[in-house]
């Protein structure tokens, strides 16, 4: 039985990240600098979650290596599942060392192309050629593109992925799809939920409070977008904390280069309980809940 009475059994916690800088230090340049964090510390018995999906951090460069390591930990975990999204260079990787990665436990590619307001916000048409080239090597794997952007540039691959994407390849929105407190009201949310009907894009119910942050709703006012997208696609959702929950962008906003690199950035205290909470809120239907929590994400990363 799972540790947490809500969770069913064999769930599935599909998002976090591990940090581990002496071991593997953190790319330069970058946007923020994070201390610690080791897969030993998430909180299994709060989530009810032994299958968990590390996901490959922006800050941590190109070379799978901390995740591969983080994977390797599985040995000494007994009971628990891991499984990996990596930062893939199509450019600079073959086909037998994606082989290799498969066989240690990575399950797909990421890409981060939420800005937060630092630099250039990609579009869909730069994001878009990005997922075709991972998707011609890695579809061959049957592998997932997790992707977080914001909704607009869901909007603008939407026909790329209708009429170009190979289907071997399963993508992977994260974050409610980037999807911001009234945006719902968008013809592009429109778009994102008629790729979700299409069975075309999955899609994370989590990093709540990275979308709702200065709300005075709070997690209410994200209420009618996660709605709208688990009944566009109730066996296309998935479960993620975003562990350990690093700091918010608007928090670096002002902050020079030097600052990124050297301002150490402890983690926030998130909810994660009163999420799952309002989560079984969302999703009263018991068979909808247990593919959320089980079947889905087993599908997708075992």
């Amino acid at each position: 039985m799972s540790s947490n009475p809500l969770v069913p059994e064999g769930a599935w916690e599909t998002h976090i990240h591990a940090f581990d800088p002496e071991k593997f230090p953190y790319a330069n340049p970058r946007s923020y600098t994070p201390k610690p964090a080791a897969i030993q510390d998430y909180p299994f018995s709060l989530t009810g979650c032994k299958n968990v999906v590390i996901v490959h951090a922006s800050i941590q460069g190109t070379s799978p290596a901390p995740l591969v390591d983080t994977l390797s930990k599985q040995k000494n975990m007994p009971g628990v599942r891991l499984r990996g999204l990596a930062t893939i260079d199509v450019n600079n990787i073959t086909d037998a060392e994606l082989d290799e990665l498969h066989a240690l436990g990575v399950r797909g590619a990421r890409l981060h192309e939420m800005a937060w307001g630092h630099g250039h916000q990609s579009g869909g048409d730069a994001i878009g050629k990005k997922v075709k080239a991972l998707a011609t090597k890695l579809a061959r794997l049957g592998w997932a593109i997790g992707i977080f952007c914001d909704i607009r540039a869901w909007a603008g691959m939407a026909e790329m992925i209708r009429t170009e994407l190979d289907p071997r390849i399963k993508l992977v929105a994260d974050h409610l799809g980037g999807t911001f407190p009234g945006e719902e009201k968008l013809p592009e949310f429109q778009t994102f939920l008629d790729l979700i009907k299409e069975k075309r894009v999955y899609v994370k119910l989590s990093g709540f409070e990275r979308l709702y942050h200065g709300h005075a709703g709070g997690i209410e006012t994200i209420t009618p977008i996660a709605k709208a997208i688990i009944e566009a696609g109730p066996d296309r959702i998935i479960f993620g904390t975003d562990w350990p929950h690093t700091q918010l962008g608007v928090s670096r906003k002002g902050k020079t280069e030097a600052q990124r690199l050297n301002d150490i950035e402890g983690f926030r205290e998130v909810d994660d309980k009163g999420h799952i909470e309002m989560l079984r809120k969302w999703i009263p239907d018991e068979k909808t809940w247990l593919d959320f929590w089980v079947n889905t994400p087993e599908k997708l990363f075992n």
